[in-house]
């Protein structure tokens, strides 16, 4: 979503592939393409040390995995009337390798975040003996066409994350509510919000952020309100935008696959506390 030149749109994920820049004219990184983390879990291709676990719940599988058609099924299914228009997997000696279709992507955040929700979907629906999404996940990428009509192709591929992690997502309604609570103790009126249904839940919200608003919190305060330190759904996208509807920042995490995203007009980073990289906040 690159309304500005002097945007900038971060991704980060676990697998090692770290913070880049999309727009041109873009500058820096919070970690070179070929390394540089301290921490072990960024790996190049494989884990190391302890994976990520967001949640506080994680289980075995409870059941033999589905086809690899009917699990893809499934995943379109939950994400309904979304970008996301198929998702095709198949096997090969390193583990599965997956593309998802959109019907439109411009390599932006919410174009990633949502290939990361079917990802994650299908991992958690296809795994066996896997404990780490990218031991079971070789590679994954969303495909489609750009506002150019180029097509398009996203890095979507997983990071050192546990599979099986239980998000007990609450009710539409309840995350209604909760949406609306946060809403009013941050000083923001809420424009459109979706409750997506990967396997439980996700959301994606935007908030008017009016003009006369004190911004004396952060990104992930906010973020934390809304889902928990531990999230009770298994992504969610956060846009901020003025009195205008013009965006100001937007911000993507999938869970179950360790990737985030961000974007965010001049100097909107530092207005809400925007981390650059890392771990994607739970």
């Amino acid at each position: 979503m690159s309304r500005s030149r002097n945007s900038k749109r971060f991704g980060y994920v676990l697998a090692g592939l770290v913070v880049a820049a999309a727009t041109a004219g873009a500058i820096g990184a919070a970690m070179g393409a070929t390394g540089g983390s301290a921490d072990p879990r960024f790996g190049g291709g494989g884990h190391t040390g302890d994976p990520v676990t967001y949640t506080s719940v994680t289980q075995a599988p409870t059941a033999a995995p589905a086809s690899l058609d009917g699990a893809a099924g499934q995943v379109v299914r939950g994400l309904g009337g979304t970008n996301v228009q198929g998702v095709q997997a198949s096997t090969s000696p390193a583990g599965l390798v997956v593309t998802v279709a959109l019907a439109e992507n411009n390599d932006a955040v919410p174009d990633v975040w949502l290939a990361g929700l079917a990802v994650g979907a299908l991992g958690e629906l296809m795994r066996t003996n896997q404990a780490v999404i990218n031991d079971e996940i070789a590679s994954a990428t969303a495909v489609g066409p750009g506002s150019s009509g180029s097509q398009v192709t996203s890095d979507v591929t997983p990071g050192a994350v546990s599979l099986g992690q239980v998000f007990d997502s609450p009710s539409d309604a309840v995350l209604t509510s909760q949406v609306n609570t946060v809403a009013q103790q941050f000083g923001l009126k809420v424009s459109s919000l979706s409750i997506l249904h990967p396997l439980e839940s996700a959301l994606r919200v935007t908030f008017i952020v009016p003009d006369s608003a004190t911004i004396n919190w952060t990104l992930d305060q906010l973020r934390t309100a809304l889902v928990g330190a531990s999230p009770d759904v298994e992504g969610i996208l956060i846009e901020l935008d003025n009195s205008a509807g013009q965006p100001l920042l937007l911000a993507g995490v999938a869970y179950r696959t360790g990737q985030g995203g961000l974007w965010f007009a001049p100097g909107q980073d530092v207005r809400f506390g925007a981390v650059h990289g890392g771990i994607p906040a739970g």
